[in-house]
């Protein structure tokens, strides 16, 4: 195989990739799969972070990754501010986390949505560069896999990874899974849409974000305890859901509250007087664990997996 070349290089020789996420998308196993591709297979070097937040609804987990050649030093630890490629896996993130900024000269941006690469580059300001879209949220159902693997997938043709060498990263890291994985990765490349724009004074590059928390060693609570309130964005009554929503049939509800074991999202079950009362789709994130622990009576289930529905 002929020697791998990264796709972009700093003024230290590095490769800036920012994965942008919530709490139990994945993003950081798929990253941590990609270093280790790019270190063990790729004969690369590099550095990784993750900003590891609450798998809660709603909390933002960031996962920085610096490749280079072996044999740059290796100097700087911690999240990148100027990423070159950014994988935004959830629409939302865009503005509230303000992902345009630090986003260098020709990135590549891959977004998680149903819109055009237009439209999410008028969402996102990009001043220069590619964006390709996918809905992976939709690949990831259809395919019985998880969101990380269709945003791994463009990722890794981006970044000109031999497909082999991924796909058999892949089976070993998740051999059970092994089928639907490689379908998700499949599905994935033959949908994504992909356009370049070129610079426009519309779009001004924007300076890296000064990262700063709410709670540091000046205001913290009595005991050294953080205020979780402060960090974690609650989603606002009638907001967007994060997922496809499970089909909740009251009449066949026992309300066993089997379903409130693997839910990861306080809130999404609606439950009250000891009753299932329905699900909340702002804290959903549409796992469909509750449908797989409802149990099935003589008169069916009570949750179950809503139908895909084709445009």
């Amino acid at each position: 195989m002929a020697a791998y070349r990264l796709p972009y290089q700093d003024e230290l020789g590095f490769t800036n990739i920012l994965l942008t996420a919530l709490g139990g998308d994945g993003a950081n196993m798929a990253a941590k799969l990609l270093f280790k591709i790019a270190v063990e297979a790729l004969d690369l070097d590099g550095g990784y972070d993750a900003k590891y937040g609450s798998e809660k609804t709603g909390t933002p987990t960031d996962v920085s990754i610096r490749l280079c050649p072996y044999g740059i030093p290796v100097r700087e630890s911690g999240p990148t501010r100027r990423p070159h490629m950014l994988s935004v896996f959830r629409e939302k993130l865009i503005r509230s986390q303000n992902l345009v900024a630090g986003l260098q000269p020709e990135a590549t941006v891959m977004a998680n949505t149903t819109k055009a690469p237009a439209e999410i580059r008028g969402l996102l300001r990009l001043p220069s560069g590619k964006i390709l879209t996918l809905d992976a949220t939709r690949i990831a159902l259809e395919t019985k896999s998880r969101l990380n693997m269709p945003m791994l997938a463009v990722l890794t043709d981006q970044l000109v990874f031999p497909t082999d060498i991924v796909k058999y990263a892949i089976a070993k890291q998740w051999p059970k899974a092994k089928e639907s994985n490689v379908d998700a990765f499949a599905a994935a490349l033959g949908s994504v849409r992909s356009e370049r724009f070129e610079p426009s004074a519309e779009y001004p590059l924007v300076d890296p974000a000064r990262a700063s928390s709410p709670i540091g060693y000046t205001n913290m609570l009595n005991g050294g305890a953080i205020n979780a309130l402060t960090n974690i964005s609650v989603p606002e009554p009638g907001a967007e859901p994060l997922g496809r929503v499970p089909v909740f049939a009251a009449e066949l509800c026992s309300h066993c509250g089997l379903c409130l074991v693997p839910c990861p999202d306080p809130g999404a079950i609606i439950w009250k007087d000891r009753k299932m009362l329905g699900i909340n789709p702002a804290y959903c994130k549409g796992c469909m664990q509750c449908v797989e622990i409802c149990p099935t009576t003589k008169h069916g289930k009570a949750l179950k997996e809503p139908e895909l529905v084709f445009a």
